[in-house]
């Protein structure tokens, strides 16, 4: 008996002792930590390196970032200029398909029996296809596209960089949504003056900030844009193109097909004009054909004109009848000596 009390007792002593590292003061306790950690650190470590990875991006995509010192202008295609923009705002699935290069997205005029075309092979990372575009082809575009004299076509190609070849793919993204002529007028805003600096440096002057820029100046469609962008998929175009442009004698920009004559490098705007001035020769058995205007013989003017011409007809009628009256009788002699 004696024994079987003190194993109740000491069990009872232990039970107390355990519950005493569990309780203090009434308040349950959890048991001490023994140096392993738990998860919530690691939950927290990693909850912060996603937001210090992740912030930069939001911030480019919202606009929250500074914007820099590059001013751009609106474009005035869709305007007072000829464009092929079908919406102002551009929707995916509405009024644009992703990833097709709508046909004729990059020419502009169309085609009629005296047009003159003047097709264009162009790098936007060129200064020298920057002056082209002001001296050239805007002044076509304004002047001479809509009285349907000059069909212009515009192909970039990636001859100088990879900076070349960011700033073509985003004109041909653009292209996706009718827009190719905007957003070329934009890249060709771009200052390029620091080029040099800027590629000894390995700072790009395309980057994906100022292609958001330009592409929401150009009001696209800002999700279909980078998304497009960033698949990269009308890289390979950009490439086919160049590679045509080499193809058809083509090694630097700008160069142009005038009338399916080549010219590489900047061309005068006198020797252009004096091409597309020059109509071609007519087709044989073409003949001028006047329009018929009415005749009205009240007029003062008709009436004066119609009395001198009945009076020169009669004086002049006695000298044709002696005229006709000698013929018959030297005819008549003539008979009678033979």
């Amino acid at each position: 008996m004696d024994q079987s009390l003190a194993a109740i007792r000491r069990k009872r002593l232990g039970k107390a002792s355990r519950g005493s590292a569990y309780r203090q003061g009434g308040i349950r306790r959890l048991p001490k930590d023994d140096g392993v950690p738990g998860i919530l650190p690691y939950l927290l470590l990693g909850g912060a390196c996603i937001c210090a990875l992740a912030m930069p991006v939001y911030l480019l995509l919202q606009g929250g970032m500074p914007e820099p010192t590059q001013t751009f202008f609106p474009p005035t295609h869709g305007s007072d200029l000829v464009s092929k923009s079908v919406a102002d705002y551009p929707i995916e699935g509405e009024h644009f398909n992703a990833g097709e290069l709508v046909k004729e997205g990059r020419a502009l005029g169309e085609i009629h029996e005296y047009t003159h075309t003047v097709v264009e092979f162009t790098d936007f990372f060129c200064p020298h296809c920057q002056e082209a575009h002001t001296n050239i082809i805007e002044p076509l575009i304004r002047h001479y596209v809509p009285k349907g004299m000059v069909r212009v076509e515009s192909h970039p190609v990636a001859f100088l960089a990879d900076e070349s070849l960011s700033a073509a793919h985003a004109a041909l993204c653009a292209q996706e949504q009718h827009k190719y002529w905007e957003v070329r007028e934009l890249l060709f805003q771009t200052d390029l003056s620091d080029r040099a600096a800027a590629e000894a440096e390995d700072i790009d002057i395309f980057d994906a900030h100022l292609l958001k820029r330009i592409a929401k100046l150009a009001s696209l469609d800002m999700y279909s844009f980078a998304k497009c962008f960033s698949s990269g998929r009308h890289r390979d175009e950009v490439k086919r193109i160049s590679q045509l442009a080499r193809d058809l004698g083509i090694h630097a920009t700008p160069s142009f097909l005038v009338n399916h004559k080549r010219y590489e490098g900047p061309i005068e705007w006198d020797e252009l004009m004096d091409m597309i001035k020059v109509r071609p020769s007519k087709p044989p058995g073409h003949k001028r054909r006047l329009p018929k205007m009415p005749i009205d013989h009240t007029h003062p003017k008709m009436v004066e004109r119609m009395d001198r011409i009945r009076e020169a007809r009669t004086k002049a009628a006695p000298r044709q009848q002696a005229a006709t009256q000698e013929a018959i009788e030297a005819e008549l002699e003539q008979m009678v000596a033979a």
